[in-house]
């Protein structure tokens, strides 16, 4: 006789299914997101201090090295962008800001990034092949100007 077996992944994932046909059942869904992240981040030793009780995200530093970290290694590998890379780090620095603000301070991720981009070509002894890298093709500060809108 097979027993029941707890599978935690699929709880969790029937907790993620919206159910955006009843207000109250989806404000539970969220309230119950957010003690499940809450439970994994604990179990993680991430301090309940570091915890947003909001969400359950951790805003620990170790978190927000992690973020950072990614977002330049992104940027390293693939180059800058108007459209994705760009948009979206702001996005993610912002949320720090407005989360944990005394680690933005004095940061600056898109200098990192670009460097580690430059240098990253550079070790493979080529050209950055993406013809939209803001690194590389730098979009022209002045209209009009006589190369077009890329410098």
């Amino acid at each position: 006789m097979t027993g029941f077996r707890f599978n935690p992944t699929l709880l969790l994932m029937s907790i993620a299914r919206p159910d955006s046909h009843c207000p109250v059942c989806e404000a539970d869904r969220h309230t119950s997101m957010a003690d499940a992240r809450t439970a994994i981040c604990l179990a993680a030793g991430v301090a309940i201090d570091d915890i947003d009780p909001a969400s359950g995200y951790d805003l620990s530093h170790r978190a927000y090295r992690r973020a950072r970290a990614s977002w330049i290694d992104l940027i390293r590998q693939h180059g800058a962008d108007e459209f994705y890379s760009l948009p979206n780090l702001a996005e993610a620095r912002a949320y720090w800001a407005e989360k944990r603000p005394e680690f933005i301070v004095g940061d600056d991720w898109a200098t990192e990034a670009f460097e580690a981009h430059r240098q990253f070509i550079a070790a493979l002894g080529g050209s950055c092949r993406k013809a939209s890298c803001v690194v590389h093709y730098p979009l022209s500060a002045e209209p009009g100007s006589e190369s077009g809108d890329l410098a």
